[in-house]
């Protein structure tokens, strides 16, 4: 692995799928926190339970406007961070 992070595409492409993690994790975990179903939270956001597992799976690609929705639903807030590499 180590070998294929020099390749400039390969590591853009490691990051992107690694974030995509992090916030499908993020969510799944606030939600669950919230003692709420995917379903429940779909009905809070007026979508579908579907999209929810898509998210949660790091399968459906999130605006910021949507995590916030989220997070509002979940009684929480969006926090974002910026953090030198």
């Amino acid at each position: 692995m180590a070998g294929e992070m020099r390749d400039p595409e390969f590591r853009r492409f490691y990051e992107e799928a690694d974030i995509e993690m992090r916030v499908a994790l993020e969510v799944a975990k606030a939600r669950g926190a919230a003692q709420m179903t995917q379903g429940e939270l779909a009905r809070a956001l007026k979508t579908k339970q579907q999209i929810i597992s898509r998210i949660e799976q790091g399968a459906q690609n999130v605006t910021i406007e949507t995590l916030d929705r989220i997070a509002r639903a979940l009684k929480g807030r969006l926090q974002v961070r910026i953090v030198a590499s």
